[in-house]
């Protein structure tokens, strides 16, 4: 094998592993293999490394299938990066003219010989060979086809398969119109969203999103629009106190002072004294005025204000599963059913003590699953006969149907809105 194609293919097995076994996003994943190889990656340019590991993950299950109807079992990571290379490597790694002396001296070696096309054919259960073609845990896929039909699942997990890339106009640093011109130098294509003046979806773009100076000055911010819809849920005023609840990394509520230009005073809290530094300096190089904020280090399973705020946001900690256009290692995380179990019980326990500490309540989770959506709410409105729900956005979807409470809440799905995943409800405390 060449030097150059061991190298990539030992890094993507190790990237694999740290994402699997750590529960690690794809990006921090990258970044630990680079730290772990850099002398033997300082001659290489790191485009290819990414954009083939990238597709890795991607394609798991898929190689995973591929690999069973090989070798009969399952084993490693290597021997997946080396099936990826010579099944599906091609478009990406063709150019390269050892490429194709590595790939037939593979599949030559191989056991067993296969179409892939046809062991797709073969599948006999329509929503397990959707699991495969798509590349997705057989529950997760069952789950979804559950939910919202075969035909709709079917373009969800599409969709989920391709990235969206959205980004914010930070009005507490630049002007609006001065923005939209420093963007279109940078040779950046994009469209101002329709029902978030602030938002902007790019199309296309030269250089990497990470390399503008837009974004290094803090000018721009790098947030889906979805998790923007969960800020106008809240629909934040000058002010007015508001509890965020699990705040770091801090995006939601620079969003916050953005809408309010400065003028809310924020109580953010969240669990981890690392997390929390990193948002301190996050924040103030957005512009946010840190004299209206208090940081706290606390569990906000336990109650944490003397009086009740006006306003509460809990984006509870979740299996991130709406993520998986913008972090495909997601898919990896959904490998451990019984992790993703763990969630419920966190947010209800979150919830259970949030909605006491304010009038109005939003609830969020990055999740398509319901049991960290739908079934929460359903448990939290049961057990407090002193709330009730509102409808938090005129935009969006609303929940699954097969619960009472769908039209009271709203989700937001890859395919319909091209966002990433997420629920979102409004929880009123009556007194």
């Amino acid at each position: 094998m060449s030097k150059y194609i061991e190298r990539l293919v030992t890094f993507t097995s190790r990237l694999l592993y740290y994402a699997h076994k750590y529960k690690l996003s794809f990006d921090k994943a990258f970044q630990y293999v680079v730290r772990d190889m850099k002398e033997k990656l300082k001659d290489y340019s790191l485009r290819r490394f990414y954009e083939t590991s990238w597709r890795v993950v991607s394609d798991y299950y898929k190689l995973r299938f591929l690999e069973r109807k090989i070798y009969g079992a399952n084993k490693g990571y290597r021997r997946l990066i080396m099936l990826w290379l010579s099944f599906f490597g091609e478009k990406y790694l063709g150019s390269l003219k050892e490429y194709n002396r590595v790939r037939k001296r593979y599949i030559k070696s191989l056991p067993k010989h296969i179409d892939f096309d046809e062991a797709i054919r073969s599948i006999g259960d329509r929503i397990e060979k959707l699991a495969v073609e798509k590349s997705y845990p057989l529950w997760f896929t069952s789950l979804i086809v559950k939910h919202l039909g075969y035909n709709e699942a079917l373009k969800l997990l599409h969709a989920m398969n391709n990235e969206y890339y959205w980004i914010r106009i930070n009005t507490l640093k630049i002007d609006y119109d001065r923005a939209l011109k420093l963007l279109e130098a940078e040779d950046v294509v994009f469209e101002v969203d329709k029902d978030l003046w602030y938002m902007i979806k790019v199309i296309d773009y030269k250089k990497p999103l990470y390399q503008l100076e837009l974004l290094k000055q803090g000018y721009i911010i790098t947030q889906d629009k979805a998790s923007a819809m969960v800020v106008e849920a809240l629909k934040p005023n000058p002010g007015e106190k508001v509890l965020d609840a699990c705040a770091a990394p801090g995006i939601k509520a620079s969003l916050i002072m953005q809408l309010t230009d400065n003028k809310a005073d924020l109580i953010l809290v969240d669990i981890s004294r690392n997390r929390l530094n990193n948002m301190v300096k996050l924040l103030k190089h957005y512009g946010v005025d840190m004299s209206r904020v208090e940081i706290l280090l606390a569990d906000s399973m336990h109650r944490i204000t003397r009086s009740r705020v006006d306003k509460a946001l809990l984006d509870a900690p979740c299996s991130s599963s709406g993520t998986i256009p913008r972090d495909p290692a997601v898919k990896l995380h959904l490998d451990d059913i019984s992790w993703i179990k763990r969630f419920p019980k966190i947010q209800y326990g979150l919830l259970n003590t949030v909605v006491e500490e304010a009038e109005e309540t939003i609830y969020a989770t990055c999740s398509l699953i319901p049991w960290e959506g739908e079934e929460v709410i359903e448990k939290i409105v049961g057990d407090k006969p002193d709330i009730i729900l509102e409808e938090p956005l005129r935009k969006g979807s609303f929940g699954y149907n097969a619960y009472g409470i769908a039209a009271k809440v709203r989700r937001f799905f890859p395919h319909i809105h091209r966002t990433e995943g997420f629920f979102i409800s409004k929880i009123i405390h009556q007194l």
